[in-house]
């Protein structure tokens, strides 16, 4: 089988002949049909980026939708031939307060996940992969869904584990920040979709954010941010018709934490701010503000499998419009131009390998 291989010492990527995984218990096999790129991946494969990268040579990639080929022993509910998407976010499952977790293909991220990358170093880019059973979110009822579509599900999950974090509740006002984003812009449909009576689109891209409001259909209102923290704070109060109930802050890579400043200072009183984007600088927390107006700040980190199972819910049900997504494919032989044609992305786009 086919397979792309990552070598981090000496920085090369190439597509090769490999042996098909052999089936392990506790795991499955699972023929790879698409898998997103992200906007980062160029810089992932370049050595760019301080991450714990799994032992070389390896194959990257995260996310993806395929179908299992066999199921090993102890695999309880999975099923040769079900389709599934693959989700990177393994956590070790044992019963202690913090268990180690890694991005299966991409890096680790406790301290001592080392060993669960050289257990699984191999992630999506390969015709047949073999995952952790845990990492597998069975697709039944979507068979009508093109697999480069529910590919886009890893462009959701994320902004939607942080909404749900945030306890998101039907008729609350949602401000996202970075909505012109490639996450963000997902974060503005995904708060449509739990019922969100009304999205503030924050952003600096015009063109990005009046895309989202005409998805909104009235219920999506943009803000174009202009760095004063006390204006633009009033210009969101005033969007909202008044405090905002939750924030979703997804800026990426921000070199000053103005933006969010100015949503967490949009807050109605008991107002909750979820962070899950990359600020790059530290946010100086105003103590007594925070305090009088019971306001609440959540750090989270990706999602839980229960999140994903309710994204899955909305799609059956047809209330998280994948087609709105503008999709570009390549095919997996290509995938050096596909990761090049991902490091252009702007919000409400992605980018598919087809297998």
């Amino acid at each position: 089988m086919k397979a792309w291989m990552f070598n981090r010492n000496e920085l090369t990527l190439a597509l090769q002949d490999t042996a098909q995984p052999e089936l392990r218990a506790g795991a499955a096999l699972v023929r790879m049909e698409a898998v997103p790129l992200l906007s980062y991946t160029r810089n992932y494969v370049q050595g760019k980026l301080p991450y714990a990268y799994p032992p070389s040579p390896f194959t990257p990639g995260t996310n993806g939708i395929g179908r299992i080929v066999a199921v090993g022993a102890g695999v309880r509910s999975l099923r040769p031939g079900q389709r599934v998407a693959v989700n990177p976010y393994w956590i070790a499952d044992e019963a202690m307060a913090e268990p180690p977790q890694v991005l299966i293909g991409l890096t680790g991220i406790s301290a001592d996940s080392a060993p669960m990358l050289a257990e699984y170093p191999h992630g999506s880019w390969r015709e047949v992969a073999d995952f952790p059973a845990s990492t597998l979110l069975p697709l039944d009822g979507l068979d009508h869904v093109a697999a480069e579509r529910l590919a886009l599900l890893a462009k959701f999950i994320i902004p939607f584990g942080g909404l749900r974090r945030g306890r998101l509740s039907a008729g609350e006002t949602v401000a996202i920040n970075g909505a012109g984003g490639y996450f963000g812009s997902a974060a503005v449909l995904a708060a449509l979709a739990l019922g969100a009576a009304r999205v503030i689109a924050l952003g600096r891209n015009a063109q990005a954010l009046q895309q989202l409001v005409e998805l909104g259909k009235g219920r999506v209102l943009a803000v174009l941010l202009t760095g004063e923290v006390a204006g633009d704070a009033a210009a969101i109060r005033a969007a909202a018709g008044g405090g905002v109930a939750l924030g979703l802050d997804m800026v990426g890579q921000a070199a000053d934490a103005d933006s969010t400043l100015a949503l967490l200072h949009s807050l109605q009183r008991g107002g909750r701010l979820v962070l899950m984007g990359s600020m790059q600088v530290n946010l100086p927390l105003p103590y007594g503000e925070m305090l009088l107006n019971n306001w609440e700040l959540i750090g989270h980190f990706m999602y839980s499998s229960a999140d994903y199972l309710a994204l899955l819910s909305l799609v059956r049900a047809g209330l998280l419009p994948l087609d709105a997504v503008e999709l570009k494919t390549f095919a997996f032989s290509a995938l050096e131009a596909a990761i090049d044609h991902a490091a252009q992305m702007k919000g409400l786009q992605a980018t598919v390998a087809l297998f």
